[in-house]
């Protein structure tokens, strides 16, 4: 033994042998991950002294890394439900996933930002700690007076560039050493990082203990700590990307985020504002007033407000139901961090208390919380593992070859993010995309979160469906008329819109959505006119289509300059991805000119553009033409 031993320093258990995690056979290094100290009386649980059986988890799948990697999140309940669950302390930070990829660290926000860049001493600490390669899901905090997290030093800290202070509590490892670990259950997964941060421990990277009480006593002691609240996660489950029912949060207070949409004057002494103005979305996306909040200020984050909102005065209110509240109205770009005592019966906030901005969390997003009960909660848990577990296993194989990140999701509502109730999908095993192991439950369950955001852009208009009854690798059909086919929600269109064919189709709720779904729809192709006047666009689509040898930046600044010479002539266009490798500059127009007309103007928009960078853009299609340029398509404007 003696003649066989090595120093530490000179070999890493983790890195020479990652199979060993992964079977359990990884003990506590000398120095173990820290975890924050709790009150009398909520005691971490006892670290399982079993060893797995030896060999992978069952569940495990060799897979090559990810790239992304959207994280799961939790649903509002207002009870702990029945059954077996793990509890955590709810941290009152960002959420955080690491991509660690040999000597490469990536860091992600829960819609897929990099803030690598914003991070970078953490990133290097995580470096540092030379794990092998894996995904950790976490939770980035700063404590404050007592040890308890602060959400506004951790906003203060990225304001003033000096984020050495935050700290990185890990709760999850869906990756980990050539595995996929999102169907092993999550009691093993949180034992595997445990072993893992307790091999290589980081003086801010910290293992996020769970707690061996009744989860009311957890609560009542995390609020007593001035924590957020907790979460509980059902300790079989697996993971999944986006919000899920097997994962759920008890607050201490009301906390939600809202939409600013305007401010008011301060008064007295008081500079910079007097109150922010604030609203949620509905689930057509409509922002209504919710109410003001007042306090939580201090001098520096008035100015602050200030400064961020003055660029965004806008001349008109953003909500649809202000009344006669009167204030500077801003565009509703803004997202604010507020904790309250309740709502009145009209819809508006009381006791409303600011707590800091999320720059993490898209404004678009942000809807009403609405708790669901414990019964409902654990009915959902039951139905998404029952999901699950009926996808037939994979061969590693074959695993290896589709396993993949899951694209990165807007939060909405959990009344949206669930799989409506009664929607029979079959095959929800079936695979989408064979590059990422993508499954037309991944996709359901996508759409059923966006549905909020996507609906308002498909209602009233005619719509072309992309089915690909075999994923995206097999054949696809382009179906624009309803040719016999009776998708459950979608709707048949007046057939003078287009005469002499089949009706044409709208998919204007959420039941059409996941019918469409169901049926093996992947795309949702919109027309540039509404159903009100079909002759008559609404909006104006420039397709900017990259050539050969076009780099995604070139394609970036394209974008921005289409966009400049727009607004030039006094049109303002809006960015969208395409879903290929090139991006869109959608442009809203008044209904008054024809298809033709419009057409007219998109041409000579992209001939201008041609004529006057002929080094970046083409206005004439074909790969030879656009070789190391940009192709302009303005011909679905016709």
């Amino acid at each position: 033994r003696a003649a066989s031993s090595r120093p530490a320093a000179e070999y890493s258990v983790v890195d020479e042998e990652p199979g060993s995690v992964l079977d359990g056979r990884v003990r506590p290094a000398a120095k173990p991950a820290r975890a924050k100290k709790a009150k009398a009386g909520v005691r971490p649980q006892a670290p399982q002294d079993n060893a797995p059986a030896p060999g992978v988890p069952a569940q495990a799948v060799e897979a090559r890394l990810p790239l992304t990697l959207a994280p799961q999140l939790a649903t509002l309940v207002d009870r702990p439900p029945p059954g077996d669950w793990i509890y955590e302390l709810k941290f009152d930070g960002y959420r955080l996933v690491a991509r660690v990829d040999g000597g490469e660290v990536r860091l992600f926000t829960r819609n897929g930002h990099d803030w690598t860049s914003k991070l970078r001493s953490l990133a290097q600490e995580i470096r540092a700690m030379q794990l092998p390669e894996a995904w950790l899901d976490g939770e980035i905090v700063v404590p404050g007076r007592g040890g308890a997290p602060d959400f506004q030093l951790l906003q203060n800290a990225f304001d003033a560039s000096d984020t050495g202070t935050i700290q990185y509590y890990v709760f999850d490892l869906p990756h980990l050493a050539g595995h996929d670990l999102r169907q092993v259950p999550l009691k093993q997964r949180r034992e595997l990082l445990q072993q893992l941060l307790q091999a290589h421990p980081g003086e801010r990277v910290r293992f996020s203990e769970s707690f061996d009480v009744l989860p009311q006593n957890l609560l009542h002691e995390a609020c007593e700590l001035r924590m957020e609240g907790v979460i509980g996660k059902r300790a079989d489950a697996p993971y999944v990307s986006g919000r899920s029912a097997t994962w759920i949060k008890l607050k201490c207070t009301q906390r939600q985020e809202f939409v600013i949409g305007g401010w008011t004057d301060p008064n007295g002494s008081r500079s910079g504002l007097g109150s922010l103005m604030l609203g949620v979305h509905d689930a057509q996306g409509v922002l209504h007033y919710a109410g003001n909040v007042g306090t939580g200020f201090d001098q520096r984050t008035l100015a602050d407000l200030v400064s961020r909102l003055a660029p965004l005065g806008t001349g008109r209110s953003p909500f649809a139901d202000a009344g006669k509240e009167r204030g500077h109205w801003v565009k509703p770009k803004l997202v604010a961090e507020i904790s309250f005592a309740g709502w009145t019966r009209e819809g508006r906030l009381r006791q409303a208390v600011f707590h800091g901005l999320r720059s993490d969390k898209p404004a678009a997003a942000i809807v009403r919380e609405q708790p669901i009960p414990a019964k409902e909660a654990a009915q959902r848990a039951d139905a998404e593992e029952a999901a699950m577990h009926a996808t037939p296993s994979r061969s590693k194989t074959t695993a290896a070859r589709k396993a993949a990140a899951r694209p990165p999701a807007t939060e909405a509502a959990p009344a949206t993010s669930r799989l409506p109730a009664g929607l029979k999908l079959t095959h929800p095993e079936r695979v989408i995309d064979a590059s990422t192991g993508l499954t037309k439950l991944d996709l359901a369950r996508y759409y059923a979160e966006a549905a909020p955001l996507i609906l308002p852009h498909l209602q009233r208009r005619p719509v072309s469906l992309v089915r690909g009854p075999d994923g995206i690798g097999g054949e696809l059909f382009f179906q624009k008329h309803a040719q016999g086919m009776k998708i459950p929600g979608v709707k048949l269109l007046p057939a003078e819109l287009d005469r002499d064919h089949d009706p044409l189709l709208e998919v204007a709720t959420g039941n059409a959505l996941m019918g469409c779904v169901q049926m093996n729809v992947i795309e949702f192709h919109t027309w540039n006119a509404t159903t009100r006047a079909i002759e008559k666009p609404d909006r104006m689509t420039f397709d900017l289509d990259p050539g050969e040898g076009v780099q995604w930046k070139q394609v970036q600044e394209g974008a921005q300059l289409v966009r400049a010479l727009l607004q030039e002539l006094g049109l303002q266009g809006f960015l969208k991805t395409s879903g290929g490798k090139g991006l869109h500059v959608v442009v809203p127009l008044v209904p008054k000119l024809g298809w033709d007309e419009v057409k007219d103007v998109s041409r000579a928009v992209v001939e201008h553009l041609a004529t006057t960078l002929p080094d970046r853009f083409v206005a004439k299609s074909g790969p030879k033409n656009r070789v190391g340029r940009i192709f302009v398509d303005y011909l679905r404007n016709g």
